[in-house]
């Protein structure tokens, strides 16, 4: 399998995934609605960055990443971290059992 989307859909919002050499895995840009992604990650990482960063984007699209930004900005990160390490699993596994059958 060749997982490598070059965009993603979020809220009706097309978010273009730029691929290239970075320090950390993923970033967005809200305002170019681009999803940059490092090149060096692949495989379920490469999923689990782009689900992460796919959470901020719906946070921007929804106007509460804004609200984060203002009252704290670590906040929107902590959220998306919570997200990511409490519901991605849990949604993940759901979507394993639901294909088994």
């Amino acid at each position: 399998m060749s997982y490598k989307p070059k965009e993603v859909i979020i809220a009706g919002h097309k978010f273009t995934i730029v691929y290239k050499t970075m320090k950390d895995y993923g970033e967005l840009d809200s305002d170019d609605k681009k999803i940059y992604i490092s090149n060096k990650i692949k495989g379920e990482m490469l999923l689990d960055t782009i689900i992460h960063e796919g959470f901020h984007a719906m946070l921007a699209v929804s106007g509460l990443g804004y609200i984060l930004e203002d009252v704290q900005g670590e906040l929107e990160e902590a959220l998306v971290r919570a997200y990511e390490n409490i519901l991605t699993p849990f949604i993940k596994q759901q979507y394993r059992e639901f294909y088994k059958k």
